[in-house]
């Protein structure tokens, strides 16, 4: 339905129900006893009622701005919890390749370790960490770290695009891509932005490469520069790194959330007639959308979640080819080498690149049909648009198929019967009450057959006809202090770069004394840019500590959901030895070629010829042998 006449009918329903109710809420004289007087009309004055306080909502939900930038959960490892749009409010166990948006959170116990990708940079969160997403568009990034440790690497950025990370003590301000290591700190341990390449800000303190900003204190904070430590966890992400796609692929695809994963399970090639193509590593008879489930995740809906480490991006951009029965994602059919980029080139996430159909004995699907009916798919070709089952408008399907399908018109609309797909032999069908329960596609999904094509009906309203019954596995909340959570910001008190950490600033070492930091390390270079000049800004002397500051405090006995601290990282340098060339190898003079003597073989003796057979003669008497 067009949206103006969708307005139109919400405004004529809710109108309809007030004049109603306010006609049975006036005094008798001007009310109508008669009619109020019937319960049926009672019915409907109270149905009318609903609608007209429901529908607003629907309207507004419906017309509400679909996130088009997403993260994505990959790389678990140990218990992890998940809180968002796809748990409902609770809880659950953390599933990989699940995409997270505004709202969400994440949380690693003890020893657990999980990754958030968003187009070509890494948010990596260590043990005991928890992270919400506050905000996620297309420019933006921002997310409150309430504990915990979380590295940041930052790669391809577009112009204006920034990433705050909210701390116990401060902001984190980033926008130029390089690697950062951010600790939130507790009570007794201070909050660490370690810059690794690029730089940061927190407050009016700026931080350069090969520095970390180090912000102690409770009810004021006070931050200064130190030299840059390197521990265990960056050198554990550093080496994780993946490898980007090749240069030939279009920019857009560079911002593809995922793609990055995909040189180490498949391979690139190009082609004149789509550009950048990547064929995974699969085993004969794979499909796509067969390795994976369906969840209902908001405001999207149905949601494919694929099982395979790499089932990202070819899940939710770009299109797939069958070529001679080997598959292959092309990621922008539509882009050219000569063609212009602009801002709505940018790619735009879709729950599932896929084309629902529904099974019916010759019956068209209605919601309670359908619950007892098969769900099908198929997955969609360059050049095939897709049309969301949720509410979208004509720029939203513009920028969703804009890298997809050449000259897309948004208003020629054409219903394509699911027979006539060009990966129509990758269509897949389910139960839909499976598919309502988050079932596995691979045990409950079966192949299409050129038979059941005629009985198969396009779906419209898909999301309002399905009503998911998924249940998630409850997992562990997080558990952070007050000081973690703390909603004001305390003062700051910003110094520039120190000769060295006052006493009241320093890290704790592991044994609970005094950490005193070492020479400066060299960052590891991220790119070929060299690291930017240390920042050096005026600033007030620091207060003169007192006595009573270099005593050797308490050991602190660390509750389970407090970060421990940092542990000092102790820099080896090898003692310099004596360049001492290495010894000739000793290598014996060849001897003088001397001709081999000549062999002299006494002839093989000849073998006796047989003797011939000769013919059997015949020596009986004839007269006394008859």
């Amino acid at each position: 339905m067009p949206n103006r006449h969708y307005d139109f009918a919400i405004l004529a329903i809710y109108t309809l129900s007030t004049m109603l109710n306010v006609g049975l809420t006036m005094p008798s004289k001007w009310s109508l006893p008669v009619f109020a007087s019937r319960p049926l009309l009672r019915r409907c004055l109270l149905a009318t009622s609903c609608l007209g306080l429901l529908l607003p909502v629907t309207a507004q939900a419906q017309n509400a701005a679909i996130p088009t930038r997403v993260g994505q959960i990959a790389s678990l490892s140990g218990s992890v919890s998940y809180n968002g749009a796809g748990s409902g409010g609770q809880w659950v166990a953390a599933t990989p390749n699940y995409p997270v948006t505004n709202g969400d959170s994440l949380f690693t116990q003890a020893g657990a370790e999980a990754a958030i990708i968003l187009n070509a940079s890494r948010l990596t969160l260590g043990a005991n960490t928890e992270v919400q997403i506050t905000a996620l568009d297309d420019t933006h990034f921002s997310a409150t770290e309430s504990q915990g440790e979380v590295f940041l690497s930052l790669s391809d950025l577009q112009a204006g695009q920034i990433f705050t990370l909210e701390t116990p003590r401060g902001t984190v301000t980033i926008s130029q891509a390089g690697a950062y290591d951010i600790t939130a700190g507790d009570a007794q341990t201070p909050t660490t932005v370690a810059v690794l390449e690029g730089a940061a800000s927190v407050g009016q303190l700026q931080i350069p490469a090969g520095q970390e900003g180090v912000l102690s204190g409770t009810d004021q904070t006070t931050a200064q520069l130190a030299p840059l430590q390197r521990d265990a966890f960056e050198d554990h992400v550093m080496a994780e790194m993946m490898p980007p796609p090749p240069p030939y692929a279009a920019a857009p695809v560079q911002q593809m959330t995922g793609v990055d994963e995909l040189s180490t399970y498949g391979s690139w090639s190009q082609s004149p007639d789509y550009g950048a193509i990547w064929y995974p590593y699969v085993t004969p008879g794979w499909a796509p959308f067969r390795e994976g489930h369906w969840a209902y995740i908001a405001p999207w809906g149905w949601t494919w979640v694929d099982g395979e480490p790499w089932g990202f991006a070819p899940f939710h951009y770009g299109r797939w080819i069958d070529s001679d029965g080997r598959w292959g994602w092309v990621p922008g059919a539509a882009y050219s080498p000569g063609y212009a980029y602009g801002p709505d080139d940018q790619p735009v996430y879709t729950p599932a690149v896929v084309g629902f159909f529904g099974l019916a004995a010759g019956a068209a699907l209605t919601a309670s049909l359908l619950a007892s009916q098969s769900v099908g798919w198929v997955p969609l070709a360059p050049g095939e648009p897709f049309y969301p089952a949720y509410h979208a408008d004509p720029a939203y399907l513009r920028r969703i198929n804009r890298g997809d399908v050449r000259n897309f018109d948004p208003a020629a609309h054409r219903e394509v019967a699911p027979g006539d797909f060009a990966n129509r032999r990758a269509a897949t069908y389910i139960p839909a009450d499976a598919m309502a329960r988050g079932s596995s596609v691979a045990y409950f999904g079966r192949p299409m057959t050129p038979a059941l094509f005629g009985h198969a009906h396009a779906l419209g309203g898909f999301n309002q006809a399905l009503h998911p019954q998924i249940t998630h596995q409850p997992a562990a909340a997080p558990h952070p202090s007050a000081f973690a959570t703390q909603h004001s910001t305390p003062p700051m008190i910003t110094h520039g770069a120190a000769p060295a950490i006052h006493p009241t600033m320093a890290r704790p070492a592991p044994n609970g004394g005094e950490f005193h930091p070492g020479p400066e390390t060299r960052p590891q270079n991220f790119g070929s840019h060299p690291p930017a000049a240390p920042v050096v800004e005026p600033h007030a002397a620091p207060p003169r500590p007192s006595a009573e500051t270099f005593h050797q405090p308490m050991p602190h006995v660390y509750q389970p959901h407090e970060a421990p601290p940092r542990p000092q990282v102790q820099t080896y340098h090898p003692p310099m030895q004596t360049y001492r060339p290495p010894a000739q190898a000793y290598h014996p003079p060849m001897p003088a070629y001397r001709p081999p003597a000549p062999q002299f073989h006494q002839p093989a003796p000849q073998p006796h010829a047989a003797p011939r057979p000769q013919p059997h003669q015949d020596t009986r008497d004839d007269q006394h042998h008859p």
